[in-house]
């Protein structure tokens, strides 16, 4: 089954290489799920889509799609940092492990930087914020929880 979508909508037409997918919405706690509108998935394309594929290779654990052989060595190792301490090698994990999945993502052309700021209401959490280019030479700034 086939999503439905507007073909002549021009993100559609000029930035098909970035993919199609359904779009991802946070809540206030920092989780990620299906966006719903009227009872059906919302449909997205183009930078949007890679918005989302970022989001979802980053809030997947390295390797937890093994057995599937088109996602060997999917996911970001950031996991491994839960419950770390906040301290500059944490820190220095967490951007690196970031980037090492972005970079990975055929779909990015160069990853520029990786900020994280400390949550000041959880000792364990870090706002994480990234920016992108395209292969479509287009750029992108996400900010998310983790």
């Amino acid at each position: 089954m086939v999503l439905p979508h507007n073909t002549t909508d021009i993100n559609h037409r000029l930035y098909s290489t970035l993919n199609e997918d359904v779009k991802l919405t946070s809540d206030e706690y920092g989780r990620w799920d299906l966006d719903f509108q009227n009872g059906d998935i919302v449909y997205v394309d183009g930078l949007k889509s890679l918005e989302n594929a970022c989001i979802i290779a980053i809030m997947t654990r390295y390797n937890e799609l093994k057995n599937n052989p088109l996602y060997v060595d999917f996911g970001c190792r950031v996991h491994e940092l839960i419950k770390e301490n906040q301290s500059s090698m944490t820190e220095y994990k967490i951007r690196e492990f970031i980037n090492d999945t972005l970079i990975k993502i055929r779909r990015i052309k160069t990853v520029h930087w990786v900020h994280l700021e400390k949550s000041k209401e959880n000792y364990y959490k870090y706002k994480v914020t990234f920016n992108i280019t395209s292969i479509d030479n287009q750029t992108l700034t996400t900010t998310l929880s983790l």
